[in-house]
């Protein structure tokens, strides 16, 4: 009789443990997205240029964002940004066509996918960029408000349904980054 009852009490105790396991991993966090921006070294003024975020999580592509918009400041000129929707190509790479000028801009990818939003961002030069512009960029960058957000009306986004990842967000604003 005391074995059965010691069979059955390591019985209970296992199909216990195992229970919590399965609990354990289904309230574990998802892995971040995570957003790669890539902007060609030799981007020349005044041509085309492919501007590229790469959406991954955990490694693997993300081919089902549902948004990935670059917004695009010139910041030499200090002007406002400009937004362009990007199009998803293939093993998770979304992409615009810009054209720009001789200065130096930031480009930061708004990209919502698996109810995460992140907003990596990073500034390189296009050309060869004069002294004066390199200084009022380094300024103008300080200054640099997303106008994302403030049209966030147009679309049904909610902030319970998004974490916002402030790491991936600060530690892609590089100084001095010149390339990519």
């Amino acid at each position: 009789m005391k074995k059965w009852m010691i069979g059955l009490a390591a019985a209970m105790m296992l199909a216990a443990c195992s229970q919590e396991e399965e609990q354990t991993s289904s309230d574990e966090m998802p892995q971040m997205v995570e957003v790669e921006i890539s902007v060609p070294e030799d981007a020349v003024p005044g041509e085309e240029t492919v501007v590229q975020a790469e959406v991954t999580q955990g490694g693997e592509a993300v081919e089902d964002a549902h948004e990935v918009l670059f917004e695009i400041w010139n910041d030499a000129t200090g002007t406002e940004s400009e937004r362009v929707e990007g199009t998803h190509t293939e093993n998770g790479v979304y992409e615009v066509t810009y054209t720009f000028e001789e200065s130096v801009y930031t480009v930061q990818a708004h990209t919502t996918a698996r109810d995460m939003h992140v907003m990596p961002k990073t500034q390189f030069h296009v050309g060869e960029p004069t002294d004066e512009q390199i200084a009022a960029a380094e300024e103008n960058a300080e200054n640099q408000e997303s106008s994302h957000m403030d049209s966030d009306e147009d679309h049904d986004h909610s902030e319970e349904d998004h974490s916002h990842d402030e790491e991936d967000h600060s530690h892609d604003e590089e100084e001095g980054h010149d390339g990519h």
